[in-house]
């Protein structure tokens, strides 16, 4: 049979996810803007306050690079433009890092494990 779905159990994967996420921005296995996008996503969805400071980091970082080819959209994109839009993007990630990591460790060290705050 399968499993049964329940709020607190959807609240449990995403914040697995969100541990998943940070742990492979912090390690490099994933791209520090698509991770930042990937959190500022899941705010909602992980259950915690609407100002929580860890997930604002990631919707700042989000707001700011919105008009770059990265995370999904970066499909879209002519090769020329991406190549156009490469130093803008080496930028904002090493903006990015230097304010977002805290924010993942801290992601992980919420959530690891117990799955909750």
């Amino acid at each position: 049979m399968g499993r049964t779905i329940t709020n607190e159990s959807y609240v449990a994967d995403v914040r697995r996810r969100v541990v998943d996420i940070s742990t492979r921005m912090l390690n490099g296995s994933l791209p520090f803007l698509d991770g930042a996008l990937e959190l500022a996503s899941l705010h909602h969805d992980a259950a915690v306050d609407e100002r929580d400071r860890d997930f604002l980091i990631f919707a700042g970082i989000a707001s700011e690079i919105d008009d770059l080819p990265v995370g999904r959209a970066r499909q879209f994109w002519l090769k020329e433009a991406l190549i156009a839009h490469q130093p803008k993007i080496d930028a904002a990630t090493e903006w990015a890092e230097r304010i977002g990591r805290a924010a993942c460790t801290s992601l992980i060290d919420r959530f690891q494990q117990r799955g909750s705050p």
